[in-house]
C-alpha cells in the first residue's frame, strides 16, 4: 500500500514539475502526437491540418471548450489519430460551401451530415474554410 501512494506521489509531483495534470499526463498516452498552439490558430485549421474531426479534436483535449474559443499560445494540445470518420470519407469544407450542397454532392441526407459532425450547429451556419466534415455513408 505504501508503494501505490508513493507512486501516486511521484505522479502527482511529475505532474507539478512540468506544468501537466494527472489528467493531462494520462491523456497523452492516446495521442498520436502533440501540437503547440501558435498565434493565429483555430480549432478548424489545427483539425484540418492533422486529418481529424474538430469533435476528435475536442474530445482529445477537455480544456478546449465547446466553440473553441479558449485555445492559448503554447498550449500543448493532444492530437488523436488520423479521422475516426466510420465510412472514411472525409471533406474539406470550401469558400461558399453550405451544408445542403455537400449534402448533395455526397448524396446523403442533411441530417446525416449534421449527425455525423456534431461540431456543426443544426443551422450550418459556423462552417469553416478548411474545417473537415466526416461524410456519413451514402444514402443511395
Amino acid at each position: 500500500m505504501f508503494a501505490v501512494i508513493q507512486l501516486a506521489a511521484w505522479i502527482m509531483a511529475f505532474g507539478t514539475m512540468t506544468h501537466m495534470s494527472f489528467d493531462a499526463f494520462a491523456q497523452n498516452a492516446t495521442c498520436a502526437s502533440n501540437y503547440t498552439v501558435q498565434q493565429g490558430d483555430i480549432c478548424q485549421t489545427i483539425a484540418a491540418e492533422f486529418n481529424v474531426t474538430i469533435s476528435d479534436l475536442e474530445a482529445a483535449n477537455p480544456s478546449i471548450d465547446s466553440g473553441c474559443t479558449n485555445l492559448a499560445i503554447g498550449e500543448v494540445l493532444c492530437i488523436p489519430a488520423a479521422s475516426a470518420c466510420p465510412s472514411g470519407v472525409t471533406y474539406v469544407v470550401k469558400a461558399g460551401d453550405v451544408c445542403i450542397d455537400i449534402a448533395d454532392m455526397f448524396n446523403v441526407t442533411l441530417a446525416a451530415l449534421d449527425a455525423s459532425n456534431p461540431e456543426v450547429d443544426a443551422d450550418c451556419d459556423n462552417l469553416s474554410i478548411g474545417e473537415r466534415l466526416c461524410i456519413p455513408a451514402s444514402s443511395s
